[in-house]
């Protein structure tokens, strides 16, 4: 006879933040090659026509969606470090120890804020689609490789290393 239980709640929130910066991963990964696509020297130009009005239109559900993934991977986070695991033992390097990298990547995503912002206003507040749009979005993209190298591709991997983690 079965438990009664179909899909396990712990193993859920264990993969939770895993679940959640993958899918920060899969989405900065999809903007880093769409938008180097546009500010490619062949089609630069063009792109400038459009860029300020693209932005003006993706940016505000882009960033919802990022602020929710990244939201659902700290809370998730902290819940998996504060609630007691009873199965947990004194090692080293246990799922708690992932957990918190993990927790430090995805909040330092939020802290490149500050770096994003100016360039993001820069290209939203263009009136003219003349301007050189896509030398603000050159700017955008450096700092959103940085942010990828040390803040997101880290959360993930220390959130893949708490999900392998096995409760002995």
């Amino acid at each position: 006879m079965a438990s009664g239980v179909i899909i396990d709640p712990c193993s859920l929130l264990r993969t939770a933040p895993l679940a959640t910066s993958t899918g920060s991963l899969v989405l900065a990964t999809s903007e880093l090659i769409f938008y180097s696509g546009l500010v490619q020297p062949s089609i630069r130009k063009k792109s400038d026509s459009i860029l300020a009005k693209y932005w003006r239109y993706i940016f505000p559900r882009g960033v919802s969606l990022v602020l929710a993934l990244n939201i659902t991977t700290i809370g998730t986070s902290l819940c998996n470090i504060f609630l007691k695991n009873p199965h947990s033992q004194p090692l080293p390097v246990s799922r708690t120890t992932f957990y918190w990298a993990g927790l430090i990547g995805a909040i330092g995503h939020l802290t490149f804020v500050p770096f994003v912002a100016p360039p993001i206003q820069r290209i939203l507040d263009n009136p003219d689609p003349e301007a050189e749009t896509s030398k603000q979005v050159d700017i955008w993209l450096g700092l959103h490789r940085i942010r990828m190298l040390v803040a997101d591709i880290p959360a993930w991997l220390a959130f893949v290393g708490a999900a392998m983690m096995t409760d002995r």
